[in-house]
């Protein structure tokens, strides 16, 4: 796989810089209008809580739990995209659903353990925008993972802190049977109804047992002591590990996802005796250094924390993961890392001949199913469309872990479990949530 995209890639810098292609933009469709109530919204997050809380492992605690009054989010042309709600155990936040606004959206597009969205977005507006309220500023929503503070004129504030501009309108990849089906069983129970047989028949959940969790912004780095700091004058590889990085306080989603995948590969045990050690600490961080290093994952200002995807003609995601083991090794004879190396990695993309970056990319339920049956943690690189202000690229991408899926008796996918990067919680994230060029890497191992 690696050597054929090494082909492609000749082949194409030969006709990107010969005139004779070019690489368009993105397109979105206007997204139709078709409303749906708070007071729905909020049935359908209840029946929601209870079906988490027996069918989804640790949700157990969800039985009996509250729900606050809905936060409203908003696609940028200003249509309401989504309803939030915290969910309240024993009056305390025990994390969060996220219910579709619109009817050809599935009725629910989120949901899992960690912090509501809206409360970091509120951080974040409070810290760096001047006159914030969150009466005065709307949130936007549109597409999985893909939060924001509407600051007006194309831009927003992203989840991260970045600014963005976003697009006026977007285009998901949902099934609109699947969809259509969905709504039709909640439509076909009374209003007062809130048993959880509508949400739970014949659904199949299936979770890779102990894929370890990282996350690395400065919220984790600031609050819990989790990740390593930046801004130092310590070059790579002196810098790997706890050492403070040459680079950002964010070492970049790819590379965070990306060594979730290969530390529960290979040294699981790490992880299981608690990921608040300091053993745990050093070799994730170290993992993510090694592996923001051979990405080539930028650190320049316009682009902190932004990797390639697969097949661009330099350093990228896939090229970072399959030449790890290598880097690795050397550091390991360099006495830098200590821990001893099992496995070599191939990335295999989901896209047209490797070329992500160029054609973008596609995901099949098939592979998802694959992947997890075969207890192989997946990078699921999501496409939502923001770009960075500087118009150089779309920041808004992001790439999470794949640990599990849960699908209906008709063996379509309805929820991904993933390992978002911003929280030490498991998240599920409704099938086709993303735009049209989101695609798998598999990450395959082979015994050293």
């Amino acid at each position: 796989m690696a050597r054929l995209r090494s082909y492609v890639r000749v082949f194409f810098i030969v006709l990107i810089f010969g005139g004779l292609i070019g690489v368009s933009n993105t397109t979105y469709a206007k997204s139709e209008v078709s409303i749906v109530a708070p007071n729905e919204a909020m049935l359908v997050a209840q029946r929601h809580v209870q079906w988490a809380s027996e069918n989804v492992p640790d949700f157990g605690d969800w039985k009996d739990a509250k729900l606050s009054r809905p936060v409203v989010y908003y696609f940028p042309n200003g249509t309401r995209s989504a309803y939030e709600f915290t969910v309240l155990v024993n009056g305390k936040p025990s994390g969060f659903i996220l219910v579709a606004a619109q009817r050809y959206m599935p009725p629910v597009l989120e949901f899992g353990k960690g912090e509501a969205p809206s409360k970091r977005l509120g951080r974040l507006g409070a810290a760096r925008i001047q006159d914030f309220s969150t009466g005065g500023h709307r949130l936007l929503y549109y597409g999985g993972l893909s939060y924001g503070i509407d600051i007006g004129k194309g831009k927003a504030m992203d989840i991260y802190g970045r600014l963005v501009l976003v697009p006026k309108a977007v285009k998901l990849e949902f099934s609109r049977e699947q969809v259509a089906n969905a709504w039709r069983k909640i439509g076909a129970s009374p209003a007062s109804e809130t048993n959880t047989k509508v949400l739970t028949e014949s659904i199949t959940l299936k979770i890779i047992p102990s894929v370890p969790v990282w996350t690395e912004d400065s919220y984790w780095t600031y609050n819990e002591g989790v990740g390593d700091l930046g801004g130092a004058s310590t070059s790579y590889p002196n810098n790997v590990g706890l050492n403070a990085d040459p680079w950002d306080l964010w070492d970049g989603c790819t590379p965070i996802a990306a060594a979730q995948i290969i530390a529960y590969h290979e040294h699981p045990e790490i992880y299981e005796s608690g990921y608040y050690t300091e053993e745990y600490k050093r070799y994730m961080t170290s993992l993510v250094d090694i592996l923001h290093h051979t990405m080539g994952t930028f650190d320049t200002k316009d682009r902190k924390g932004w990797t390639w995807w697969c097949g661009y003609p330099g350093s990228d995601a896939c090229d970072g993961i399959e030449s790890f083991a290598s880097e690795y090794q050397k550091l390991k004879n360099e006495g830098i890392v200590s821990w001893s190396l099992v496995n070599n990695y191939d990335a295999q993309p989901t896209c047209t001949l490797g070329l992500c970056w160029l054609w973008g990319g596609y995901i099949h339920e098939g592979d998802v199913i694959k992947e997890v049956d075969n207890y192989r943690p997946a990078l699921l690189q999501l496409e939502n469309g923001g770009k960075a202000t500087d118009g150089q690229g779309p920041y808004e991408d992001h790439s999470v872990v794949v640990v599990g899926y849960a699908k209906n008796s008709n063996g379509q996918v309805e929820y991904v479990a993933i390992h978002s990067g911003w929280d030490m919680y498991d998240h599920y994230l409704a099938w086709g949530n993303w735009g049209s060029k989101t695609h798998l890497v598999k990450i395959i191992p082979e015994k050293r």
